[in-house]
């Protein structure tokens, strides 16, 4: 039985790593991304049902995952990288939020840009860590980085996905009660 017990931590340590490695590499190569990603016309209402039904099996039906997105808003983007992104910030809220909470997942034109959000009714931020959020393994509390399963990297990503994209991250927290994360894409991208 013990062995057994060493063989899982094992097997749990090697998906960890390897977790990690593959979200550096994701890093270095948009890091080094010279070229514009290659973009499509995306159907996001397609993609977000897609990025909704992998929450679904991330969260084990511990969670509420609710999805509002309006149809016919759709932008030129890199699916793969969109994908990524969009996966990152909803995995982020379902490692975030206690069993039992809600997380809504929104998709919205709003002053002529595209806005995908993502609102958790998980542990929240404190203010002073909200602008270094984005940076490599850094971590709001060092003692939940275990429990959650993050690699620390999934907000860095993010932000260099948005930034080809010449969108940016918005976040508003308040500790104890919650978080929305917000991609917002400008006009510009929009496919009319």
């Amino acid at each position: 039985k013990q062995t057994r017990q060493y063989f899982d931590m094992m097997m749990e340590q090697t998906k960890r790593m390897q977790l990690l490695i593959e979200d550096l590499l994701t890093l270095s190569q948009l890091e080094a991304g010279k070229s514009a990603p290659d973009e499509e016309d995306i159907d996001v209402d397609n993609l977000l049902n897609v990025v909704v039904s992998e929450a679904k099996g991330l969260s084990k039906g511990k969670h509420q995952i609710h999805l509002d997105a309006q149809a016919d808003l759709n932008i030129k983007a890199s699916r793969k990288e969109l994908h990524s992104a969009f996966s990152n910030l909803v995995s982020n809220a379902i490692r975030y939020t206690p069993e039992g909470g809600d997380i809504f997942v929104s998709w919205q034109a709003h002053n002529q840009e595209a806005v995908f959000s993502v609102r958790d009714t998980g542990i929240g931020i404190e203010p002073e860590h909200i602008n270094r959020l984005t940076e490599r393994f850094y971590r709001v509390d060092r003692s939940r980085s275990r429990e959650t399963g993050g690699t620390g990297l999934g907000l860095s990503i993010v932000k260099h996905i948005l930034s080809r994209h010449q969108a940016r991250l918005e976040i508003h927290s308040e500790f104890g009660k919650g978080s929305t994360f917000s991609a917002v894409f400008p006009k510009a991208r929009i496919i009319s």
